[in-house]
This record gives structure tokens, sequence and C-alpha cells, in this order.
């Protein structure tokens, strides 16, 4: 008798209808920006192109999907579910209390195709509960240094914190200070010394 196979699942030809499900499915699940969105939405009808052979050939019903990716845009945006200043203002809120940099938090939101001047405001709206920038900017290196529990001054310490974007005026502050910190690999630790001996 002869081996039987499974027979190739039949790929659904991506429609309109299914396009914005997948818009729908996607903001249910995860908060975006409009660039993310979008760019969800591109890998889509390019993976659709893949799977169905008379899709891919057929390239108006393409352009066609590719242009209503921003008719979607436009509905979600004008029900408030997408808004690149409130997603900016949380995912720098966020970060800051995570112990963010300024600059790290602008790389991330850049690279979700935030514009700049929105996250020039979301900073500034974060920030404006402290002194001026510079003050919020010492608070979240704090933050960082605590929870990557750095010593002072020591190489490897000063480097981590430069890649994560913090100034060396800022870093020699924080790492000059004692301060206790908290760490998942160790115990309780000072900012300036080791653990202390058991007595």
């Amino acid at each position: 008798m002869p081996a039987s196979y499974p027979q190739k699942r039949r790929y659904r030809r991506l429609t309109v209808e299914r396009l914005e499900q997948a818009a729908l499915f996607y903001l249910s699940r995860y908060a975006a920006s409009e660039a993310s969105l979008r760019r969800v939405l591109t890998q889509k009808i390019k993976r659709a192109a893949l799977a169905d052979e008379a899709f891919a050939a057929d390239r108006a019903a393409q352009d066609s999907l590719v242009a209503h990716i921003e008719t979607i845009l436009e509905k979600h945006r004008r029900l408030g579910v997408l808004n690149d200043q409130a997603y900016a203002s949380m995912k720098t809120s966020n970060l800051r209390r995570a112990g963010g940099s300024a600059r790290r938090i602008a790389q991330k939101l850049t690279q979700k195709g935030i514009a700049p001047d929105v996250i020039a405001k979301a900073l500034a709206q974060e920030d404006s509960a402290f002194e001026d920038s510079a003050q919020a900017e010492l608070e979240a290196a704090r933050a960082f240094a605590r929870k990557k529990c750095l010593k002072a001054m020591e190489k490897k310490d000063i480097a981590s914190m430069a890649r994560a974007g913090f100034s060396f005026d800022v870093i020699r502050q924080v790492l000059g200070e004692d301060v206790d910190c908290h760490c998942e690999e160790g115990p309780h630790l000072s900012l300036r010394g080791k653990p202390p001996k058991a007595g």
C-alpha cells in the first residue's frame, strides 16, 4: 500500500479584509507605532507573495494592498489606537525608570520610526518632574548603576555606562557616589565597595 502524505494546505489569498484583520490582531497584542504597524503589514504582503504564486504574479493586487496600508493606519490613527506621541511617552517613561539615558531612549524610539520632534517632546514631558534634564539624566544613571551593581570607576563599569549612552561627566558623578544597590547575581553591594564581611 503506497504511503500517504498529508496534503499541502491551500494558501488563502491575502485580501483587504485579511490585511485589516492582521492589523487588528497585531494592535490587540502590542503597543505599536505607525512605522512598526506599517512594517508588519508590508512584511505580510511580502510573505503572501512568496507563498502564493498567483498573487506573486499579480503586481496590481500587491500594489493595491500596499496602498491600503495607509488607509488602515489612518483609520486607527483617527480612532486613537495609533498615536505616536502617546506611544513615545509610554516607552520613554518605562525606559527612564529602568535607567535609560536620553541618548539610548532616542535611539530605541528612532528604530521604531518615531519622529525626532515627537521623541524630544516625550523626553521633555518625562523629565519635567525633575529640576532640569540634567537632573533627570543623573537619576536615570543612578537607576542604571543600581540595577547593574556597578562599582567605583572600574573600566568595565565605565564602559557599561558609556554603552548605555551616559556622558563621562554623569558616569564620573554616579560611580563616585556611595549608593546601595541590588543585583540578581550577588549580595547587597555599595557602588564603592565590596559586600561587608560576616561578623
